[in-house]
């Protein structure tokens, strides 16, 4: 019976090692999620972005950490946009990043291409330091 113990204490103790290291590793692993994802938009997204404009009708969100120095990457990123409209739909972008009224927040907009399509995104960076 004590054999049966230790065996189903090391085992547990094992599954625990694991999951601590999957969690912690977790973190600097590029998120990419919906809006419709309700705990992962109001825990990861910053007000910036949850506030910023819908320019498209197809977007995501991507969030990351950059290991060392602690950055925090936030981005919404608008997918399916004519190619004619991307300069108009950044210039409103632009305009809110500009217009942002907390003058701490850093903000940038980008336009891309990922997988042959233009896609435009709007980044927030988070240093920890803003408060």
């Amino acid at each position: 019976m004590k054999r049966f113990s230790v065996r189903i204490t090391t085992l547990s103790l094992l599954l625990l090692a694991i999951l601590i290291c999957l969690i912690v590793t977790r973190s600097f692993v590029d998120e990419k999620y919906v809006q419709s994802n309700f705990i992962k938009y109001y825990l990861l997204t910053p007000k910036s972005l949850r506030e910023a404009p819908r320019v498209g009708t197809s977007w995501y969100f991507t969030n990351q950490t950059v290991e060392g120095s602690g950055l925090q990457i936030s981005t919404l990123n608008f997918t399916g946009i004519q190619s004619d409209e991307i300069r108009s739909l950044r210039d409103e972008l632009q305009h809110y990043v500009d217009n942002y009224p907390d003058r701490n927040t850093t903000m940038s907009v980008n336009i891309g291409e990922r997988n042959g399509m233009v896609e435009l995104s709007i980044t927030h960076y988070d240093s920890g330091d803003e408060k």
